[in-house]
């Protein structure tokens, strides 16, 4: 089945989408997650994007 084929990229696809959302929330003032200073929500996607990036050198095609 093609569900079971995908399944372990489910963890990448869900790490970007974090990081998608901490970006933008950074982009439109950070009105949605909460910071703690100024950059906060830009690092939290950084470090997202980071990891997204290590998780598909060790998942095999």
């Amino acid at each position: 089945m093609k569900e079971k084929e995908l399944l372990p990229y489910s963890p990448i696809y869900l790490t970007f989408i974090i990081g998608l959302r901490f970006l933008t929330d950074y982009l439109n003032g950070d009105i949605y997650f909460r910071i703690h200073r100024p950059g906060h929500n830009l690092d939290r996607a950084k470090v997202q994007f980071r990891l997204v990036e290590e998780m598909g050198k060790i998942l095999i095609f």
